[in-house]
């Protein structure tokens, strides 16, 4: 049975079994009948159970093989439900539904893979909305500000995509086996319209990456050293000033829009990464 088998530690699997906290993550679903939802690592089937009976239109996607093969037996006879087995990193997610742009996603999703899930799942075409589960330290650097210890370029990459918010606490007391540190469940909501293109979203992230790789540094010569960037030095002056910007700035004194107006001055004309 399922419910005795050994959660998988190669998997990151820690299985949600407070009732009251599956049906208010499932409840924050914003789906009604018939409305796309896709479930990622589903397994055991703690929040499956509760949006099936919503009656939404489900794909859930998992990566174990015997928990895929008891959804997939539990749900063999409900249209509504389609289990696929496979990795959510390598699957294309847009093509499993015909409406992937009023698709809802929902997961509590593997501390190990959270940042590559959750950019993965803000690529152009965005869908409708994410609910995830996540390390409560992760919630904290999505969640944050410019100035904050905390802001970074997890703050940055979501902000410009998406608008964060905190559903609620998830204590580690919620899972089995238990975890060394609380989660936060937390909605992501794609912008739309999109701010970037898939291109200036790119040229975007390779700023962000480089210059929070550099962060005790000012932003003068982050910009004209760092050798993933390679911006000339009178061109970085002029552009920052142009800005209102300071070269002596740190980067967390840099909002998400500051960074998407200094990448489309200074790497418009690099090729796209």
């Amino acid at each position: 049975m399922a419910a005795r088998r050994r959660p998988k530690r190669s998997l990151g699997q820690n299985f949600l079994v407070d009732p009251n906290l599956q049906r208010k993550i499932a409840g924050a679903v914003r789906a009604g009948e018939d409305e796309p939802v896709l479930e990622i690592g589903p397994g055991r089937g703690a929040l499956t159970g509760h949006l099936v009976d919503r009656r939404v239109r489900l794909t859930v996607v998992e990566l174990d093989d015997e928990l895929a093969a008891e959804l997939a037996s539990r749900y063999e006879a409900d249209a509504h439900v389609t289990v696929v087995h496979g990795d959510v990193l390598s699957l294309d997610l847009a093509s499993l539904g015909s409406e992937w742009g009023r698709t809802t996603i929902v997961g509590n999703i593997p501390y190990n893979i959270t940042t590559p899930i959750i950019f993965r799942l803000l690529r152009l075409p965005y869908p409708r909305d994410i609910v995830l589960t996540v390390q409560a330290e992760v919630a904290g650097r999505i969640l944050a500000g410019p100035g904050t210890r905390t802001y970074g370029a997890l703050s940055v990459g979501v902000g410009l995509h998406a608008r964060p918010s905190r559903i609620c606490r998830v204590p580690r007391s919620a899972f089995r086996p238990v975890p060394r540190v609380d989660s936060v469940a937390m909605r992501i909501t794609p912008r739309s319209p999109p701010r970037l293109t898939r291109t200036a979203a790119a040229r975007v992230r390779v700023l962000t990456r480089a210059a929070f790789s550099w962060r005790r540094k000012q932003l003068g010569t982050i910009l004209a050293r760092h050798p993933d960037l390679r911006c000339p030095r009178g061109r970085i002056e002029d552009v920052l000033a142009g800005l209102g910007l300071a070269p002596a700035l740190r980067p967390e004194r840099l909002s998400p829009e500051d960074f998407m107006a200094l990448a489309a001055a200074l790497l418009e004309d690099q090729p796209a990464p």
